[in-house]
């Protein structure tokens, strides 16, 4: 009985012991972490903080009918839930009539600020409105709620997601100019370092991996395939963005390989990082790391800048080829030393024991 007792925890301390093994890749660990991630993305539900409550019945039961025909033409309807990110959205307290006149700033108009939550309550539809002729009836509360036009609207709050959030912030144009700004800085730091210290970096003096070339391939993939939906099926960016969602098997044909090499850049990113570290001293990783950085940051500026002509797809077309011709002619490993069997990209002495390999 106690052998037949101890044979599961023997058992189970020899899992412990593999997994703890300092000969394990954690790139690997990664990748199992992620798929788990994946297969538990399906059951992703957006949240709903704000529910309508029985005092607010009013409104749905005198536009239910417009919102059901509006909820064809547009993503959202009654009960969907937004985040005010601007500094402050005005609302209008009273129902809009038939004219041509805004919102403004009088005695019956409120306002909501940065981070509240609202909820749609109702969706109208003006034709005579020369400014928006769509007008959306939103509460923060049961005290606080009034009418703004979608437009208005959907500039000053995002669908209360974080996906929706990261989408509205990395699409703004703030963040590309800063992103652009570090591009440039990390760009001038890797030629500084190139010049004086002879640090290594991807498509110059790469190292003996696959995945930090495959990851600057599978963004610019990435970013050509984010500019050609935003470009000919913009109604699925939009659905996507108002219904989030990081399974890709559930999403139109473009949005499933977008999604797909999303995915992607997340576990070639883990596995580059893991395989700088293992090869490289830990400031010269951190060095290569960031010179990675920097190309990709220019690589993405350069697809998003030319995303709307012809020059988009010349410019992936030739850093694919560039970047595998690259690899498969400088980076890629075609030599193992006999004494610590560690990747080496020529003959000669090994790095990491010293040993000469004839």
């Amino acid at each position: 009985m106690q052998i037949h007792s101890s044979l599961p925890l023997n058992h189970f301390s020899s899992i412990i012991k593999t997994f703890m093994r300092p000969s394990l890749s954690w790139a690997r660990v990664g990748v199992v972490l992620l798929c788990l991630l994946f297969l538990l993305s399906s059951c992703y539900n957006p949240p709903q903080h704000i529910i309508l409550s029985p005092a607010l019945g009013e409104w749905v039961d005198s536009v239910a009918v417009d919102s059901a025909s509006q909820r064809l033409k547009r993503p959202y309807g009654i009960g969907f839930n937004f985040v005010v990110h601007a500094d402050s959205l005005l609302l209008q307290e009273e129902r809009p009539m038939h004219w041509c006149q805004g919102v403004a700033e009088t005695s019956d108009s409120l306002w909501v600020w940065k981070n509240n939550p609202l909820v749609v309550a109702a969706i109208i539809v003006i034709p005579e409105d020369c400014v928006d002729s769509v007008w959306v009836k939103v509460a923060r509360d049961q005290y606080t709620m009034g009418w703004t036009h979608e437009r208005d609207l959907l500039t000053c709050a995002t669908p209360d997601d974080p996906i929706s959030w990261f989408i509205n912030h990395f699409s703004d144009y703030h963040t590309l100019w800063l992103l652009g700004i570090l591009a440039m800085v990390l760009v001038i730091l890797l030629l500084y370092l190139r010049h004086h210290h002879h640090v290594r970096a991807v498509l110059f003096d790469d190292i003996p991996s696959a995945y930090p070339t495959f990851l600057t391939i599978m963004l610019v993939c990435s970013a050509w395939l984010y500019a050609y939906i935003q470009e000919f099926e913009p109604q699925h960016w939009v659905t996507f963005y108002f219904s989030p969602t990081l399974n890709p098997l559930s999403q139109p044909s473009a949005l499933c390989v977008f999604l797909f090499t999303v995915w992607g850049l997340l576990l070639l990113g883990i596995a580059s990082v893991e395989n700088a570290f293992e090869l490289l001293s830990p400031l010269d990783a951190l060095l290569y790391l960031l010179a990675l950085a920097g190309i990709c940051s220019v690589l993405y500026m350069l697809v998003s800048l030319t995303a709307w002509s012809w020059w988009c797809h010349l410019i992936c077309l030739a850093y694919i080829v560039m970047a595998l011709y690259r690899y498969f002619r400088f980076a890629r490993a075609r030599y193992y030393c006999g004494n610590c069997h560690r990747k080496l990209q020529h003959k000669g002495v090994c790095p990491y024991c010293g040993v000469v390999n004839e």
